[in-house]
Formats: structure tokens, C-alpha cells, sequence
């Protein structure tokens, strides 16, 4: 049967989250709707504003099947390895179909994919990052930049398509109203993740409501979003701690950068924030992302060995389903290349899960509510 994925954050859900799904309902009827979801740290490298419970259930809420989670390894990476990890993993589930926003819906993402399959960066200089010379090299073979931040992760899908064999059909869908980054609440119903979130922090809660879905906006009224800086302090004690040589263990780091972080750290005053941090460590190199997906590896202790099992074994955690999504699930089981986790055991804790387990753990320092052992699918039946 014909199934539709959305690789997806939803930091939070909001009404552009909504507006994808009813796309999808519109474009395939009657299909159920597969959302692989990065868990309670993002593919940018920063801890989700709401647990990975809270995001799944409002979105089989708001017209999703089945919500599973991307591995912190699958999703902590950089634009063109979390695409291939969520192309897996949907593909592995049994989706035909992927749907993804863009700035240019018209673009014809699999032709640009093949144009660029042997693109590279030259990378050879140290005076821009590898994302700044990939560009260039995908500008030149296309004939035109590429450069949106959703444009190029519709790209990056693509692309992992291509690689995988094109199991899934591309759609993308017109991004509406507001751009990735932008921080205004701008007029109408649909407004950035980004924007919300910064507004949230300002205290500026009761502009937000027009922008989500009424399950968000009880959300947002009833839990405390995070933020790096609610984690800056574990983040600060890791790295004071730790000798350049330990952090040179962390999945990542290159270059000597592990006596930049120490060292701007040390030169600070005591009040600084992680994004003050950020600045003064950043430099051509290593762009902001970067840097954070890299703070986040710190974090959570992430080791190049632990990315290399997730990838040699893929896996995934099942969040929610509904009665549609249990039927995918029940398919899934006989034919899926990824392992299937419903329950986290002892035994999983402690050895495939055992990164997932430590960051929902690290997580549930700030979040107070246990991610992990005890916590079964959300079961959403009519």
C-alpha cells in the first residue's frame, strides 16, 4: 500500500507543520502519514524546546499515523547524513512517498540530485567551511545556487534517495508565509519555529496562540521550553573538566578545535551565555552549526565508535501510532532493515539504545519527566 513520510523536527508544531499534513491528506487520500522524528536533540545541535513525547502526540494529534524517532547518531549530523538516516528509515518502514517543504517547490530535486552526485567541496583551504565550497560546487553544476535552508535539505533528500536506490517518491511542498530563520511574527497564522520559540522566551506567550494548533498553544502554556542555555552548565563543567586529549575522543571534533572551545571558555566571565560562547569560539572554519552539533556531541559523551554501530545497525524508537499506523507497523515488522524498539529494556539501555538512553537522561535533567524505561508507544484510537 502506498505510504506517506515527513522527516520532521516540529520545534514546535505549528500551523506550517499542519499545513504540510493537510498537503500530504490532500495530494494521497486516505494514506496513512509516517513522521521519522528527531528525538530531544536536533539535527542543528541544540536540545528540543519539548520532550520527544510531547512533539509525537501533537502530532498524531494533528493528522500523523505513526511518529518514530530518528537515534541522537542519525540525527546530530550534518544536512546530508541526517537526510540519508530519515530517507533509511522511512524507507525501511515501508513509505513510498516522502513529502518536504521548500522555498522552490518547483525545483526538480531528483534531476539537481544527479546533477551533483559526485560533488564535493575542495575543502583544501582553511579560510571557509566545507559547507561555503559545496555550495560553490553545486552552484556550478546546477547553474544556479541552491542555497535555502529548506531548498538544500530538500536536496539533501534527494540525494540520499539517489544513493539509496529511489525507494521513495519526491513532493515537495511550497513553504508558505515564513522563512526558516526568520524572527517575526509576521501577520496571518503561519509563522517560523524560530520565531516562536524567540518570542516565547521574551515572554511575548499570548502572540503566539494564532500560530499553533490548539494542542501546541496548551503546550506552550503548560511546559517550560528549553534552550541551550538551560544546558550550558553541564556543557561547561564537561569541557572545564576534560583535557584536550579526552574531548579529542568526542564524534567530531577535528582540527584542534578542542583548545578553542577550552580556552574561550576560560577567558570568559562567568555569566556568559552558550551563544556568547559560540561567537567567540567561531571562525571560518566552524560555522555556528557546526559548533553546536559539536557542543552537543560533548554533551552527550558521543564517540565516533558509537555513530559507526548506529550506522553499521540502524535502529528506531516507535513514539505513537494510531490504528493506520499500526497497520504499518505490523507490515514493517516482517520486512524492516532498521531494528524496531517499542519498549526500552535493561537490556537495550545498556547496549543498542545506550546513546538514546544517555541523552534522555541528560535531557530529563532539565525536563523532569522520565524519556526512556517505563515509557510505552502513545496509543491514539478513535
Amino acid at each position: 500500500m502506498p505510504v506517506a513520510g515527513i522527516i520532521a523536527e516540529y520545534n514546535p508544531f505549528h500551523n506550517g507543520h499542519l499545513y504540510q499534513i493537510k498537503a500530504v491528506k490532500e495530494a494521497m487520500p486516505d494514506t496513512p502519514i509516517v513522521v521519522a522524528m528527531s528525538g530531544n536533540f536536533l539535527q542543528r545541535g541544540e536540545p528540543a524546546c519539548l520532550d520527544k513525547w510531547t512533539r509525537a502526540k501533537l502530532a498524531l494529534q494533528n493528522g500523523a499515523d505513526l511518529v518514530v524517532e530518528m537515534p541522537v547518531s542519525a540525527c546530530v549530523q550534518p544536512a546530508d547524513r541526517f537526510a540519508f538516516n530519515g530517507v533509511q528509515i522511512l524507507a525501511s518502514l515501508g513509505v513510498s512517498d516522502l513529502f518536504f517543504g521548500a522555498e522552490h517547490a518547483e525545483y526538480d530535486f531528483a534531476k539537481f540530485a544527479r546533477l551533483v552526485k559526485e560533488a564535493h567541496g575542495e575543502f583544501k583551504t582553511y579560510n571557509e567551511s566545507y559547507a561555503a565550497t559545496f555550495q560553490k560546487a553545486v552552484t556550478e553544476k546546477i547553474g544556479h545556487p541552491v542555497d535555502s535552508p529548506n531548498d538544500l535539505l530538500g536536496l539533501a533528500y534527494a540525494k540520499a534517495n539517489l544513493n539509496l536506490g529511489e525507494p521513495l517518491k519526491l513532493h515537495p511542498i511550497q513553504r508558505k508565509q515564513a522563512g526558516y530563520h526568520d524572527l517575526i511574527l509576521k501577520k496571518g497564522t503561519i509563522a517560523s519555529a524560530s520565531a516562536i520559540r524567540s518570542h516565547y522566551a521574551k515572554g511575548e506567550r499570548a502572540t503566539l496562540t494564532q500560530y499553533l494548533p490548539q494542542e501546541s498553544a496548551q503546550a506552550l502554556r503548560t511546559q517550560k521550553l528549553l534552550y541551550w542555555d538551560d544546558f550550558f552548565p553541564y556543557l561547561k563543567y564537561k569541557l572545564l573538566a576534560s583535557s584536550p586529549e579526552e574531548l579529542q575522543n568526542i564524534y567530531g571534533m577535528a582540527e584542534g578545535i578542542e583548545y578553542r572551545l577550552k580556552d574561550q571558555l576560560e577567558r570568559a566571565k562567568p555569566t556568559v551565555t552558550f551563544d556568547e560562547w559560540l561567537k567567540a569560539v567561531k571562525t571560518k572554519r566552524f560555522t555556528y552549526t557546526r559548533l553546536s552539533r559539536l557542543a552537543c556531541a560533548i554533551l552527550l559523551n558521543l564517540t565516533p565508535k558509537e555513530v559507526a554501530e548506529y550506522n553499521e545497525q540502524p535502529y528506531l524508537r516507535i513514539l505513537g501510532f494510531d490504528q493506520a499506523g499500526q497497520e504499518v507497523l505490523r507490515q514493517a515488522k516482517k520486512t524492516s532493515t532498521c531494528e524496531l524498539i517499542a519498549k526500552v529494556s535493561q537490556d537495550d539501555k545498556n547496549k543498542a539504545y545506550r546513546v538514546d538512553y544517555r541523552a534522555g537522561k541528560i535531557y530529563q535533567l532539565q525536563n523532569m519527566f522520565e524519556q526512556d524505561l517505563k515509557r510505552a508507544p502513545i496509543r491514539i484510537f478513535s
